[in-house]
């Protein structure tokens, strides 16, 4: 009897601490809360369109989170979630940044990229059997610029940055498969 291929969300859930792993309603949008009120400010709901996923979120802040780097400016920071998709034998890291403004989310994405290929290492280092067909994406959300209507992302027409950074401007939805299929 053959035995049954573990989903790569799978391995992921057994590799990444649950502490960090949005479940429920968290799981179906990207939030940002005001530090001081807790209020969401920004919120976008995520559109998956029969793709599987699982959505993480770090806080920066969490001294938990990285324990062994003393404190220097911009050295902890990465970005607010990472989402991992799976999709037939491919596997996509989804870094995402939320930003209000119009402010750059290139070093807190190139940091949360080192810290995705760490955590694809370690699990392979141990053994955890993942796809060699897994694919980055650096994903800038802008408010500002979602608001300004002349700006405003057309489906299929997302593309990289001169950063290597995709600026998601679609408003309020976040569309997995269009990010997806960006070369």
């Amino acid at each position: 009897m053959a035995s049954k291929k573990i989903s790569q969300l799978e391995l992921i859930k057994s590799l990444l601490h649950d502490t960090y792993l949005e479940k429920g309603n968290d799981a179906k949008n990207l939030i940002e809360r005001d530090d001081l009120t807790g209020k969401i400010i920004m919120r976008r709901s995520i559109v998956a369109d029969r793709i599987d996923y699982l959505l993480y979120r770090y806080d920066p802040n969490n001294i938990k989170l990285f324990p062994y780097f003393a404190d220097i400016s911009g050295l902890k920071k990465i970005c607010d979630y990472i989402l991992f998709a799976e999709e037939g034998q491919h596997l996509s890291l989804l870094l995402i940044e939320l930003k209000l403004g119009t402010e750059s989310a290139r070093n807190q994405l190139i940091a949360s990229e080192c810290f995705a290929e760490f955590m694809i290492k370690s699990a392979r280092r141990v053994g955890i059997e993942l796809t060699e067909n897994i694919y980055f994406r650096k994903i800038r959300v802008s408010e500002e610029r979602a608001k300004n209507r002349n700006r405003l992302t057309k489906p299929g027409s997302l593309k990289y940055d001169e950063n290597d950074i995709i600026n998601y401007d679609y408003g309020d939805d976040f569309r997995i498969r269009e990010v997806l299929e960006v070369l």
